[in-house]
């Protein structure tokens, strides 16, 4: 799930975000998420990416506004769209031919998860897809506490 794109970021501002983004995570407490029915983007035509909704509990949404402020703290553009959670799933690339799958809309089958972490990610595109690495890890409040 994706709480804050950033784009490309110079090493100046990154050493200087990583501790504003360890500061603004660790202000909210782990909270409990569930899944919602099946989706996909763009709702008409061919999809580009399916995804599984994800509740908009409270939780979550302080989390990635308290995000969007620290951002924009940062001199990072404000997000113009409207936070929407959710899971990405697959994302088809330009040339295929994709389907709208049978089971979009269906709800999924799965108990609730505890999100205790955000997790800083690097994405570099290749011509065979995107490569994603972890570049920190930051424990939400008491999180690093409960082991």
């Amino acid at each position: 799930m994706t709480l804050r794109f950033l784009g490309a970021v110079d090493a100046g501002t990154d050493a200087v975000a990583r501790n504003g983004w360890a500061e603004t995570v660790r202000e909210h407490d782990p909270f409990d998420l569930k899944l919602r029915p099946l989706g996909c983007f763009p709702e008409r035509g061919r999809p580009r990416f399916l995804w599984a909704g994800v509740d908009a509990a409270p939780a979550l949404m302080a989390l990635a506004e308290s995000l969007e402020r620290a951002a924009r703290g940062h001199g990072f553009e404000p997000e113009t769209r409207a936070f929407r959670p959710h899971l990405t799933l697959a994302r088809a690339r330009r040339s295929g031919r994709a389907k709208m799958p049978e089971s979009l809309g269906l709800a999924l089958t799965a108990p609730p998860f505890t999100v205790s972490e955000v997790i800083l990610f690097q994405t570099v595109l290749h011509p065979g897809g995107a490569r994603y690495t972890a570049l920190e890890r930051y424990p939400l409040g008491a999180a690093d506490l409960r082991e």
